[in-house]
């Protein structure tokens, strides 16, 4: 009950212009978004509502966004949750075809897209076999690149080695192979 007295009256704030996000309900969910930068925030598991090229909520929301223009802004630097304001985000890539980049929280698993980033990432991703394909084929050219190979054979090489030694009854070796 503490808890919700505390946050009762919580506005949440744009983590790139300080100014106070607007709660938004598209297609029956909730989302909040900076009217001063054309960003949003996406809750756990919010995105997956929005994300794919056929969901109508996120052709909505992706014309209510480009309505607001941002002011210049360096996207570079590290932002704060709106809603843990306590927790560092972590920016990175949401795909491994590094087209889009997003932040995203450790601590709620929120995620802040910059403006134009959601409608990047629909037009990346039109639907989910489209983002598994885009997965598999990251899989096998890691699996075929040069570094994994050479990493695999050092792996191999230290299992074969802690082998032999575990056979002479060396078991301390395995904490040394780690």
């Amino acid at each position: 009950m503490e808890k919700w007295i505390f946050f009762k009256g919580f506005k949440m704030k744009c983590p790139r212009t300080n100014t106070d996000l607007t709660s938004v309900k598209v297609g029956g969910i909730t989302v909040d978004i900076s009217e001063a930068c054309g960003g949003v925030f996406f809750d756990n598991h919010e995105l997956e509502h929005f994300d794919e090229k056929h969901e109508r909520r996120g052709q909505v929301l992706v014309e209510h966004l480009s309505q607001f223009v941002p002011p210049q802004l360096n996207l570079s630097e590290r932002i704060s949750c709106p809603k843990c304001t306590d927790v560092v985000m972590a920016r990175h890539f949401y795909s491994p075809e590094h087209l889009v980049e997003i932040d995203e929280c450790p601590g709620c698993g929120g995620i802040w897209f910059d403006y134009a980033e959601l409608e990047k990432l629909r037009e990346q991703f039109p639907n989910q076999r489209d983002r598994q394909r885009v997965g598999e084929r990251f899989v096998s050219q890691m699996e075929t690149s040069s570094r994994y190979i050479t990493h695999q054979r050092e792996l191999e090489s230290k299992e074969e080695l802690a082998s032999r030694l575990r056979r002479r009854g060396l078991y301390f070796i395995d904490f040394f192979l780690e």
